[in-house]
């Protein structure tokens, strides 16, 4: 009985942490759903598992390379993220 007992909790932690984890990147898609760029940008983005602090944080052609789009690209995209973190900030104010 003590085993059941012990498997259960385990399930429970792993069940909460697999939650969290969706939780997590259901925020970040949302984030990046913000973006004032086009959709397939977008997608590109989510299902590379970037958010907004991620985008700001690699190099313009590191993440040129790994999306496989124009440099110019990224500053547009790296710009509108700088703008929405931007606006939550002011709105926080």
């Amino acid at each position: 009985m003590n085993t059941t007992v012990a498997e259960n909790k385990v399930d429970v932690h792993y069940s909460q942490s697999v939650l969290q984890s969706i939780k997590e990147k259901l925020i970040a898609a949302d984030m990046i759903n913000q973006l004032d760029v086009a959709d397939a940008l977008k997608e590109l983005l989510i299902s590379n598992g970037f958010t907004l602090r991620l985008l700001l944080k690699t190099s313009a052609p590191e993440l040129a390379k790994i999306l496989g789009i124009d440099e110019y690209i990224t500053k547009l995209v790296r710009d509108a993220a700088k703008k929405i973190i931007k606006d939550r900030h002011q709105n926080t104010i």
